[in-house]
């Protein structure tokens, strides 16, 4: 077997393999081995006809089976000396295939994909840093202590007032169409800042089991429910429970409650703390990803088309179970959004084509860099993970294991560090200081 490779500038490469007579009739020979425990000659067994007799019975029709027995074998013995070694099992053309003269074979296949790196100390971010005020303080205590409310139950004959807590059974119907047949029951938190504007006037001042009807119009432009924006709904509503809600003071009772706190002021250092580091965490991953997306516009990337195609459709798979949709081919849902093909698929392919060149990327990073992970550095991260999960470490390690997902966390863990270093090595320009309500922007997306 003789063999000639050349590599081409879009990560494939072309492969020519050139066998002997012998080869070929090699393969021949074991293809009929192989139909000589199926194939059916009078007068004997499966499998215990002569070669030769099966031979002349099958004559070329293994072919097919001899081209590909010659093919694997063929690839299994050039991998490792191919320089540039194929993603998948390349797709052969045979050319030629004769006993008497050989065969020839050719295909193109796919190579790993290749990056070329800009010097990362040239990539430059401008990282945030948070600034928590009191007022942020005070309303993350506020929202412990709507978590610490009590609920008294009132007395028959006492009214709904601004702040209670109402056990309901509703139905509704929108006008002009007729109720359900079922009633609906509920709580329902009067002030909650969900609640459609105007509509818990409706319920203030009703009393224990008393039953109201009334018509409500939502906003034209309502978009915590948008199906019912502008739309003008009858409700029949029975109160079937009201509830006095109080809150605990903030004070230095609250924070011995809250964690054992000695006092307010502690609860509230450690408060801020907490904040910090909150955000802090969130807003250097922010400002990871955009060292990456950086790196990622000043290198120059080679990545095999089959690849971006195949990774499409874990993008779009993953989107459809993520939204608890059925998952249906990429075809099927753009003819439910009534839109090209072309453009859907479009769309999730550029999500597909920036995680492989993430990916790449920090695999890149750590070979040019020489960034490995060691026994020690793994058990520390499960440390690290257990602890954000509230578990114990060996019992997140039995979990890992049971799954099999050990390479998995060995390798995330290798890319957390992998983050760190990038982090590190990039330029960064001074911290610019930013509220709470700026950070939360930022980290939702939002940010103009």
């Amino acid at each position: 077997m003789e063999f000639t490779a050349k590599k081409n500038n879009n990560a494939t490469c072309d492969l020519s393999i050139q066998f002997s007579a012998d080869e070929v009739r090699t393969a021949y020979s074991q293809a009929y081995k192989n139909a000589a425990e199926k194939v059916k000659i009078p007068g004997f067994r499966p499998g215990k006809a002569p070669l030769n007799m099966v031979e002349k019975v099958l004559g070329d029709s293994v072919m097919d089976d001899a081209a590909n027995i010659m093919l694997n074998q063929a690839m299994a013995d050039l991998f490792d000396k191919l320089e540039h070694k194929p993603i998948r099992l390349p797709q052969f053309q045979m050319e030629t295939f004769d006993k008497n003269t050989g065969a020839k074979a050719k295909a193109t296949y796919d190579t790993k994909p290749e990056v070329t790196l800009p010097k990362l100390k040239k990539i430059k971010i401008q990282p945030k840093e948070i600034k928590i005020s009191d007022a942020d303080i005070q309303k993350e205590l506020e929202g412990i202590q709507k978590n610490m409310a009590r609920n008294s139950l009132k007395e028959e004959g006492e009214p709904v007032e601004a702040a209670d807590l109402l056990e309901i059974n509703y139905k509704f119907k929108e006008t002009g169409k007729e109720y359900p047949d079922q009633n609906q029951t509920g709580k329902f938190q009067m002030g909650a800042p969900q609640n459609p504007p105007g509509f818990e006037t409706n319920l203030l001042g009703m009393k224990l089991n008393e039953t109201k009807e009334f018509t409500f119009t939502y906003p034209d432009v309502y978009p915590a429910s948008p199906e019912s924006a502008g739309k003008s709904i009858i409700y029949t509503v029975t109160v079937t429970a009201i509830y006095k809600v109080t809150y605990p003071e903030i004070n230095d009772d609250f924070a011995s409650e809250v964690d054992g706190s000695a006092n307010l002021q502690e609860l509230k250092e450690k408060t801020k703390k907490q904040l910090l580091e909150i955000f802090g965490n969130a807003l250097t991953k922010r400002a990871t990803d955009d060292a990456y997306n950086e790196i990622i516009k000043e290198s120059k990337f080679i990545i095999p088309e089959s690849l971006i195609y195949e990774e499409t459709e874990t993008v779009f798979k993953n989107f459809m179970r993520e939204f608890g949709l059925p998952v249906t081919s990429l075809s099927d849902y753009a003819k439910r959004l009534g839109k090209e093909e072309k453009e859907v698929r479009e769309s999730f392919s550029k999500a597909a084509e920036k995680r492989i060149q993430t990916y790449i990327l920090k695999q890149k990073i750590a070979d040019d860099y020489k960034i490995v992970i060691s026994d020690e550095e793994v058990e520390a991260g499960y440390e690290k993970e257990a602890s954000a999960q509230g578990i114990p470490a060996e019992t997140l390690k039995k979990e890992v294991q049971k799954q099999k997902a050990e390479t998995y966390y060995r390798d995330k863990f290798l890319f957390d560090k992998i983050d760190e270093f990038v982090y590190a090595e990039v330029e960064k320009k001074s911290p610019k200081a930013i509220s709470t309500e700026e950070a939360e922007k930022i980290l939702s997306g939002k940010e103009e």
